[in-house]
């Protein structure tokens, strides 16, 4: 089977993880003849260069819907392979896409009305003419199903892996000062940081020598003020992107781990903290359930007193946060990127 993979997002957190491991692994695993689409100057580690199309247009751009056609009009036998629902419009080949959640859609007051409704032009093509659309959820599947009348024989689902990374690095003792709880994510609205700010206001009325971390925060304006209306300076804790090797630290020094977000379409960072041994309060936003099992700690994504509460749970009881944290790197063996590349192997030789 020929394919061209898109590779353009490799360097984002999300979606950058599944290309180098899904497209990089179905492309070292010599079963395709393949091309990759890469933005100019771009290191690659996942390709040969002589394999590279180089473009200037990046995702979300008008260019790219024009440019990359036009690059690959001599390639129509090759199928187009990409990881998310945004892809160059007027691409004349068969094309398989990923689709890891429909947020646009099921928070749609979050997101400007134009892009909704930009991202319902590309949702419906894919309906119309991808030849097999990839989740990495059932959640995911039945939300395309329910809201857009997906065809459920089109729709294959496979979970995302966990990094080697978290699997392999040793742990070193590098203990802090203090005790924290911890979050990884970034601030956009559904990740519902507020929610998880105002239950450790509550908390940190209850229980006064533990902090909370917050690490892969790029704006951190409206946290600051949060801090200072509540005089919480010496309570909350900011780091920006950390890469693996520093955040691996970071994660085996913490009491345990919080996910507040209203929707996921998988839910990574928690499976990672799991993946270090570590305890995780998570929503039931989303697929997160589904994903995590019955391994975390769960609560309401719009309760603050229920996430104050769990908070306060996990950080008393010490015999009950081992028992979670036994469960945890049980649970997260269970995501081994091999074993998931697999089976996109055989789904796409199957189709070939």
């Amino acid at each position: 089977m020929k394919i061209i993979f898109d590779i353009r997002k490799i360097d984002d957190y999300g979606i950058g993880t599944y290309i180098k491991n899904i497209f990089g692994g179905l492309i070292k695993s010599g079963n395709f003849d393949y091309k990759i689409i890469s933005l100019k100057g771009k290191i690659r580690d996942i390709s040969d260069t002589k394999n590279t199309i180089e473009v200037n247009s990046k995702n979300y751009t008008i260019t790219e819907h024009f440019e990359i056609p036009s690059k690959i009009k001599n390639l129509n036998d090759y199928y187009y392979f990409s990881p998310h629902y945004v892809f160059p419009y007027f691409i004349k080949n068969r094309f398989f896409i990923t689709i890891h959640d429909i947020i646009h859609f099921k928070f749609s007051k979050l997101f400007p009305f134009y892009k909704v409704e930009l991202a319902k032009l590309f949702i419906k093509k894919a309906k119309r003419e991808a030849e097999i659309i990839f989740t990495v959820s059932n959640t995911t599947k039945k939300d395309l199903i329910n809201y857009f009348g997906f065809r459920e024989e089109k729709i294959k689902v496979i979970y995302n892996g966990i990094d080697e990374i978290f699997f392999k690095m040793e742990k070193k003792d590098n203990k802090t000062d203090f005790p924290y709880i911890l979050y990884i994510g970034n601030t956009t609205p559904h990740k519902n940081l507020k929610t998880l700010l105002y239950s450790f206001l509550i908390f940190s009325k209850r229980v006064r020598d533990i902090k909370l971390m917050l690490v892969g925060i790029r704006d951190k304006r409206e946290i600051l003020n949060f801090i200072k209306k509540y005089k919480l300076e010496n309570r909350i804790i900011i780091k920006s992107f950390l890469s693996f090797s520093e955040l691996i630290p970071v994660i085996d020094n913490s009491l345990f781990f919080v996910f507040p977000s209203l929707y996921e379409g998988f839910g990574l960072p928690p499976l990672e903290v799991m993946a270090r041994g570590k305890a995780v309060i998570s929503s039931t936003g989303g697929s997160l359930p589904e994903v995590l099992g019955d391994n975390a700690l769960f609560f309401s994504p719009y309760s603050e007193e229920e996430l104050s509460d769990k908070m306060y749970l996990l950080a008393e009881n010490p015999e009950l946060r081992i028992d979670f944290e036994k469960k945890a790197l049980n649970h997260s063996k269970k995501f081994k990127w091999d074993k998931f590349i697999e089976t996109y192997v055989k789904i796409l030789e199957d189709y070939n």
